[in-house]
C-alpha cells in the first residue's frame, strides 16, 4: 500500500510537470551550469542559451525573442512565458492580464539572478509553479549583461570568497550599465527601452543583484523604486504593501530574513544607522517611477555561499510572482491611475506647481530592528580601536532606516517645454526615453521662464566616462517667440515627471547633468555674460 501511494505521488508530479522526458522530472540539459557543478561554477552566455532552448523545445508557452545584439555580437535572449501562449505586445495588451519583468546579470560579475532566473522558467514550465501564469504574462531577461557576464576571472568578484572561482565584470566594456536609465548610451539600455519597456510595458520591473560587501545578517536585501519626482503611489505601494507580504511569506515558507536594502559602518557599533543607495533615476529601478511603473531592487548576500545566494534569489523572484499573481490587477490599477494624475496635472493650462530636482537621503519613520554579524572591539597595539567579527547573528534594535528621500531644492513645473529645431540630438534622446517629441506648426508667442547660468559646476569623480555638470544660475520670467518647426514637449503625458527630470537645468540626474549641454554652453560662456540654458518652460 505505502508503496502506491508514493508510485501514485510520483506520477501525479510527472504529469503535472509535462516533462518531455516522462521518465524524469527534469531532462538533464534542463538543469543550470550552476547546479550541474555542484555550484561551483556559473553560466556562460551559451550556456544560459542552452538551458533556455532545452526549456523551449516541449512547450508552447515560452516565447523567445531577441533583446540585443551585444557589442560581441551575442544575441541576448528576451523570454515570455504565458498561458494561454503569446507572441506579442499586441497580443499581452489585449489579455489584459499585468506584465512582470525579471532581469539579471545587469552587473556581469552578480550572478545569482541569472541562475534563479532560470530555475524560476523551468518551475513554471515543468515543475510546480504552473499556476503562476494563471494571471500575469512574465518576461524574463536571464543575462542582460552578456559581455560582461562572459569575461570571466577568477578575482572580479573577490567579496564572494571565490564561490564560484570564476565570474564576469561588473561593467560592458568598462560601463556600468546600472547607471545608464538617463543618459542612455548604450546598447543595453536603448534595448531595453525600445524592446521591453515601450514594447511590452511592464507594470513590475524585477532587478537582480549581489551586494558589494557589507555584512548584514539577511540573506537577501531589497529597496522599492525611489520615487523623488515621480508619483509616489507607485513606490508607496511597493514598500508599504507589497515587499512586507513577500518577507513575511518567505520567512513562514523558508525560514530565510529578507530585508531593507543598505549599509552600515561597523566601526561605530553598534549601528545606529542603515543608509540605503542613491535615488537618482539613473538607476534602472528609480527611473520606472518616474514612468509610473513599479520596480524592486533585490541584493543577495555577497558573502552566502554561491547555492545559498542562487536559493534566496529564486526563492525572492517566485514570492514575488506568487504575489502579483494575486494581486496584478490591483498594482495595474496603481500603475493606470498614476498615469491618469500625471498626465492631467503636467499638462493643466496654468501650471506652477512644484516638483523636486534634487533630494536628500531622510530616515523612515519606523526604525527598524537590524539583523548583522556580531562585531567585537578591541585594542590594537598602537592603541587604536579595531573590531573583529563573530559568525554569531544578533538582532540591533531601534536602527534609523535610511530608505527614503525628500527635495531639497524644487522647480515649477511647466505645461511643456521648448527647444530649437538644432538641438536634434536632443530630441533623439527624450525619443529614446519614450518621450513624445513634437514640432510648432506656425510661429508663436509663449510666457514662460528661462534659466541664466553663471558657472558651470563639476563633480570631482567620474562616471561612466563624464564628470558631470552642476549648473548654477536662477530663473526669468520672459515671453519669447519660436519659429515654425521648433520642437515642443507637451507636459500632458504619462512620462511627464519623467520629462520634468530630465530637462530641468538643476536637475540632480538630468540630461543637463550627464553634460549634454556643455558643449553649446562653455561656447556661450565664453563670451563673459551668462549663458541661457536652451530649453524654455511654457507656462502659459
Amino acid at each position: 500500500m505505502r508503496f502506491a501511494v508514493t508510485l501514485f505521488a510520483f506520477c501525479t508530479l510527472v504529469n503535472s510537470t509535462h516533462a518531455a522526458d516522462q521518465s524524469s522530472v527534469f531532462s538533464e540539459a534542463m538543469m543550470t551550469v550552476a547546479e550541474r557543478s555542484n555550484y561551483q561554477r556559473t553560466s556562460t552566455f551559451q550556456e544560459v542559451v542552452d538551458v533556455v532552448e532545452a526549456l523551449r523545445r516541449d512547450t508552447t508557452l515560452l516565447h523567445r525573442e531577441t533583446l540585443l545584439i551585444t557589442e560581441e555580437g551575442r544575441e541576448v535572449p528576451l523570454l515570455v512565458l504565458a498561458n494561454p501562449p503569446i507572441q506579442s505586445s499586441q497580443q499581452a495588451e489585449a489579455s489584459g492580464k499585468p506584465v512582470i519583468y525579471i532581469q539579471g546579470n545587469i552587473h556581469g560579475g552578480e550572478v545569482e539572478g541569472k541562475e534563479a532566473s532560470l530555475i524560476v522558467m523551468r518551475d513554471i514550465l515543468y515543475g510546480d509553479k504552473r499556476h503562476l501564469l494563471e494571471n500575469q504574462i512574465l518576461v524574463f531577461v536571464p543575462v542582460y549583461n552578456a559581455d560582461g557576464n562572459d569575461e570571466m576571472s577568477a578575482n572580479s568578484r573577490p567579496n564572494q570568497e571565490l564561490s564560484p572561482v570564476m565570474t564576469g565584470v561588473r561593467t560592458a566594456h568598462g560601463y556600468d550599465l546600472n547607471r545608464d536609465g538617463m543618459a542612455v548610451e548604450t546598447r543595453e539600455t536603448r534595448a531595453l527601452y525600445e524592446n521591453v519597456i515601450q514594447r511590452w510595458d511592464p507594470d513590475l520591473l524585477i532587478d537582480l543583484h549581489t551586494t558589494n560587501g557589507t555584512w548584514h545578517g539577511y540573506s537577501l536585501t531589497y529597496a522599492p523604486s525611489y520615487h523623488t519626482a515621480g508619483d509616489p503611489a507607485t513606490s508607496s505601494y511597493t514598500s508599504e504593501t507589497m515587499l512586507p507580504a513577500i518577507q513575511a511569506a518567505v520567512k513562514d515558507k523558508f525560514d530565510l530574513d529578507f530585508g531593507w536594502y543598505g549599509g552600515f559602518d561597523y566601526r561605530d557599533w553598534p549601528p545606529t544607522e542603515l543608509r540605503t543607495y542613491h535615488h537618482a533615476p539613473r538607476y534602472l529601478t528609480n527611473n520606472m517611477a518616474l514612468r509610473n511603473r513599479m520596480a524592486i531592487l533585490s541584493e543577495t548576500f555577497s558573502h552566502d555561499r554561491f547555492y545559498k545566494r542562487v536559493h534566496a534569489a529564486n526563492v525572492f523572484v517566485e514570492e514575488i510572482l506568487e504575489y502579483t499573481n494575486i494581486n496584478g490587477y490591483e498594482i495595474q490599477r496603481i500603475n493606470r491611475e498614476a498615469d491618469a494624475r500625471v498626465s492631467s496635472t503636467g499638462g493643466s493650462k496654468d501650471s506652477l506647481d512644484q516638483n523636486g530636482v534634487q533630494f536628500q537621503m531622510i530616515a523612515r519613520e519606523e526604525p527598524l530592528d537590524l539583523l548583522s554579524y556580531n562585531y567585537i572591539p578591541y585594542r590594537a597595539d598602537d592603541g587604536s580601536t579595531e573590531f573583529v567579527r563573530r559568525a554569531e547573528i544578533v538582532v540591533i534594535e531601534g536602527v534609523k532606516n535610511f530608505n527614503a528621500f525628500q527635495s531639497t531644492v524644487s522647480a515649477t513645473v511647466p505645461v511643456a517645454y521648448l527647444f530649437s529645431s538644432a538641438f536634434i540630438g536632443l530630441a533623439e534622446k527624450l525619443r529614446e526615453h519614450g518621450i513624445w517629441v513634437d514640432t510648432l506648426e506656425a510661429d508663436s508667442e509663449f510666457y514662460g521662464e528661462v534659466f541664466e547660468i553663471e558657472q558651470i559646476g563639476k563633480q570631482n569623480f567620474v562616471q561612466n566616462g563624464h564628470r558631470n555638470s552642476l549648473l548654477q544660475g536662477e530663473f526669468h520670467s520672459v515671453t519669447r517667440s519660436y519659429p515654425r518647426g521648433d520642437y515642443i514637449v507637451s507636459m500632458n503625458d504619462r512620462l511627464a515627471n519623467l520629462i520634468f527630470y530630465l530637462l530641468e537645468p538643476q536637475s540632480d540626474d538630468g540630461l543637463a547633468y550627464w553634460n549634454l549641454f556643455d558643449e553649446y554652453l562653455e561656447a556661450e560662456l565664453q563670451e563673459g555674460e551668462p549663458a541661457e540654458y536652451p530649453v524654455f518652460k511654457v507656462l502659459r
